[in-house]
């Protein structure tokens, strides 16, 4: 019989209630033993909801509980290198949301403590950006086979218009500096982990930011604030594999498409969210045409799945590590001064 995994959870939000637990809840031999929140009272109706022993309102009485075996980490960035490192020290397996920090620096801490105790028989893994799940395993087997030629350049659109109207309110999305950092750009940071595969990572970025609402209510009908992110975020990179790659945010954008589009010297292909619809041609064809996702390629949401079998020792290592999180944040960082700056940026 494989051992048990008892999984305590600090931090409750909308993700970990609606993938997390549900994903750890469907892993024979798992099972959530304790959660914990900002909020006492939001830990306790999770508890109640999920049938989870221990709740509590402090994340420590997570990672000291001698019954927790691993510790899936969904707070906001800003707390993640402290709950890592604590539950690290202690011995204990740990999960990390996907944003692994505010700054590059932290994540390095990170990756570092991870390495150490990995010599000790302690795990860590973060968990994949869930947009595109579905295709990207596709979308790479066709760039590796050489189905588009020699890849040139990939694009991605990250649009929509939450934040189109300039009375929309700064609580509708995840506006808050001290939660957040100064480098959080919503979703640039997740695409960019679904294509670095595709491409290597990016060498060099070039950037742009704007800001077309300065200033917004900080609730519905509340109080004028200063916007602490712009709407709109382009990047373009090159990258160790030689395509160029674009990355572009804007949520203020009516009627727009998020997608991802690859164009190589014998093909093209477009990757839409929105039902993951896969369209691709190769050159000599008359047009795009739907191109179905193979149920050998398919990919499905296995994250709790791998954890576990990553502490159990079933596999060696993760599918996304805490050094995928460190690379993340570095193109960030270069993405922002860079932006910021108005010059061209080496990625470390």
């Amino acid at each position: 019989m494989p051992q048990t995994v008892r999984v305590g959870l600090v931090g409750a939000g909308n993700f970990t209630i609606s993938r997390i637990l549900p994903g750890f809840a469907a892993v024979a031999g798992c099972e959530v033993v304790a959660v914990a929140n900002r909020r006492l009272e939001t830990a306790e109706k999770v508890a109640a909801q999920f049938s989870i022993p221990k709740a509590s309102g402090d994340w420590r009485a997570v990672v000291e509980n001698p019954d927790v075996d691993a510790v899936f980490i969904g707070t906001p960035p800003y707390a993640h290198k402290e709950v890592a490192l604590a539950a690290l020290q202690a011995g204990k397996h740990v999960l990390c949301e996907t944003r692994i920090a505010t700054s590059a620096a932290d994540a390095l801490d990170m990756h570092n403590a991870a390495e150490a105790a990995k010599a000790r028989g302690v795990r860590s893994a973060l968990v994949p950006p869930a947009p595109w799940y579905r295709g990207r395993r596709f979308v790479e087997h066709l760039v590796k086979s050489g189905y588009l030629g020699r890849l040139t350049q990939v694009q991605a659109f990250n649009m929509n218009g939450s934040m189109a109207d300039p009375t929309t309110p700064l609580s509708v999305g995840r506006n808050e500096l001290d939660l957040y950092g100064p480098y959080n750009a919503a979703q640039l940071g997740l695409t960019y982990d679904v294509m670095a595969p595709w491409t290597g990572h990016a060498t060099r970025v070039v950037a742009h930011r704007a800001t077309f609402t300065p200033e917004r209510p900080l609730t519905p009908g509340g109080p004028m604030t200063k916007a602490p992110y712009p709407e709109e975020v382009t990047a373009i990179a090159e990258t160790e594999g030689g395509a160029v790659m674009l990355n572009m945010l804007n949520w203020a954008s009516h009627f727009s498409e998020s997608r991802i589009e690859l164009y190589g010297d014998a093909g093209t292909l477009v990757y839409k969210l929105r039902g993951d619809s896969i369209l691709a041609a190769r050159a000599g064809d008359a047009a795009l045409k739907e191109l179905p996702i193979p149920p050998e390629h398919e990919g499905a949401w296995l994250a709790e799945d791998e954890f576990v079998r990553l502490i159990r020792g079933e596999i060696a290592e993760p599918g996304f590590s805490f050094w995928d999180g460190v690379k993340n944040m570095r193109y960030l960082e270069a993405v922002y001064k860079s932006g910021s700056e108005g010059r061209a940026v080496e990625v470390g």
